[in-house]
């Protein structure tokens, strides 16, 4: 069986032998750091500006593309010079939304205001709509101009609020039944369909080399300030310090390990494992038993 194959349950050597390896992993974490960031130097990021609007206090990012910047030199920065060339639109790649980034200030009087840089915060979510929806809606003229919402539309309960959401824009979800698609779709088939290896090699596999980079980034971002920052943050020489908002130091990797330790190991009357002895009482544990001499062979088997 694969090393680090229990989870659950497994013997009380098993444990010991897989916290003494990963306790000397330990070493590596500051160099894993320090690559890292480099290779996410080398992938670059995508930034995308969105106009904005003012609502009170608060600043509520648009869907309305102004720009968008990559990091000079990279290989997105590469990619998406090729991808322009070839007369692919980097607007139509992706919203490349960062979640996470609307910044929330308190005001003197008490109350919140945010801002934000991308639409929906980053992350535009499923709506939430009165009971009775669609409600009849006045467009901008007053009474007596035409109604933005005759209150005949569909429910919008459940709606992505994004203008990439089609149901939302057609007025509602639409059965392929109502309309003669297949007509359409033929149609289109017909007008590209002479292009497709050139459409694909161009454009289609280009964006997703794009989009898998941009993921990738985001990745190693998160491996690099919340994985590892969460399981030794501060701990380790020239490592950040921990942010004790953001992160519990109760979730460090040898704390976790510690607490476990005082469950299957012997421990003195301060609760410190006197060694590697199982507790008395570990048949009352459901998810450690004790070893048998066929697991001192491979106890991370």
């Amino acid at each position: 069986m694969p090393s680090f194959s229990k989870l659950s349950i497994f013997p009380a050597g098993y444990f010991r032998a897989t916290s003494m390896w990963l306790l000397r992993e330990r070493r590596d974490v500051v160099a894993r750091i320090a690559t890292l960031t480099a290779e996410m130097g080398r992938i670059g990021v995508v930034t995308m500006h969105y106009d904005t609007e003012t609502e009170g206090n608060n600043t509520k990012a648009t869907e309305r593309r102004t720009g968008f910047d990559v990091t000079a030199g990279s290989s997105l920065a590469k990619l998406i010079q090729a991808y322009v060339a070839t007369g692919g639109n980097p607007f139509d790649i992706s919203g490349f939304l960062h979640p996470d980034t609307t910044q929330v200030n308190l005001q003197e009087d008490g109350s919140a205001s945010r801002k934000q840089q991308y639409p929906g915060g980053g992350a535009p979510a499923a709506r939430s709509v009165e009971y009775n929806n669609p409600l009849p809606e006045e467009g901008p003229g007053g009474k007596n101009a035409p109604r933005k919402k005759t209150g005949y539309e569909g429910y919008e309960g459940g709606y992505i609020d994004s203008t990439r959401y089609v149901p939302g824009r057609m007025g509602g979800r639409m059965d392929r039944g109502a309309w003669d698609h297949g007509t359409v779709l033929r149609v289109m088939h017909d007008v590209r369909k002479w292009a497709n290896k050139e459409i694909k090699a161009r454009l289609q596999d280009m964006e997703w080399r794009i989009i898998k980079l941009s993921d990738l980034h985001e990745q190693l971002q998160t491996e690099r300030d919340m994985v590892l920052m969460e399981a030794f943050g501060g701990q380790l020489n020239d490592m950040p310090p921990l942010d004790d908002e953001k992160f519990d130091p109760r979730r460090f990797c040898q704390v976790l390990i510690s607490q476990m330790y005082a469950l299957i190991y012997e421990t003195g009357a301060s609760g410190i494992p006197l060694g590697t002895r199982p507790d008395p009482a570990l048949g009352l544990i459901s998810f450690a038993f004790e070893d048998m001499p066929e697991d001192a062979a491979g106890p991370m088997g």
